[in-house]
């Protein structure tokens, strides 16, 4: 018995159905390392700036002494 082109775009339409969402799920586990990075990145940024801002606090007192 053959299948009809119907069965035969349906049984492909669930095949790409399954690919597509493994690929959303990978792409969601890879937003959510980015995510992470970002906010460590974020937080290294902000550390960064303070000491960088009381430094130069450090140089302008003595400059001013």
């Amino acid at each position: 018995m053959d299948s009809t082109p119907s069965d035969k775009i349906h049984v492909r339409l669930a095949a790409h159905e399954s690919q597509c969402e493994e690929r959303w799920k990978t792409v969601f586990v890879r937003l959510e390392h980015i995510e992470i990075k970002m906010d460590k990145l974020q937080s290294l940024l902000l550390t960064a700036t303070g000491t960088v801002v009381v430094f130069l606090c450090g140089i302008i007192v003595t400059l001013i002494r």
